[in-house]
């Protein structure tokens, strides 16, 4: 019997938490369903072209510690996708930051826009821009969606 399962067709999140050692969390996004959810880790599974965020920390015993802020949409069967860590198959890679300052930048930009704007659902250019100018250490633009909407267009038609 052959079960109607599209799964193969949406992209995996793993998220760890294993204390002091690991502490992953999803920033935004919105899953399809929570696929396990397990004490020391959780998959969640989200549609094609959703944009979705998380954070990712790594640390040691000797007060070492690694910081990533991800976002990323994802793809299609067939596209050409980024490998991420934790990502499977892949996604198309949007913002990514690593190291404490610039993953600190990175997540006060996503409180900010938060407060105005419904996350999963800003422009994938926008994330790209917002990588960008966190990478040159300068001001983000504010993000307008009507004139993402119109660039968007404008790739369409051209």
């Amino acid at each position: 019997m052959k079960v109607n399962d599209e799964s193969h067709l949406k992209t995996r999140l793993t998220l760890r938490q294993q204390r002091p050692f690991s502490n992953d969390r999803l920033l935004f996004g919105r899953s399809s369903a929570p696929l396990n959810d397990y004490p020391d880790y959780s998959e969640l599974l989200f549609t094609l072209s959703q944009t979705f965020g998380f954070v990712r920390w790594r640390g040691d015993g000797y007060d070492t510690q690694t910081w990533r802020v991800v976002v990323a949409q994802a793809g299609r069967p067939g596209e050409r996708l980024t490998r991420i860590p934790g990502v499977s198959p892949g996604a198309h890679l949007l913002l990514h930051t690593f190291g404490k300052a610039r993953a600190k930048r990175a997540l006060r930009a996503i409180d900010m826009l938060s407060d105005h704007h419904v996350l999963h659902e800003i422009a994938p250019a926008y994330w790209r821009h917002v990588h960008v100018q966190i990478a040159r250490n300068a001001p983000l633009e504010p993000y307008d969606a009507e004139a993402f909407a119109a660039m968007a267009r404008a790739r369409l038609v051209s």
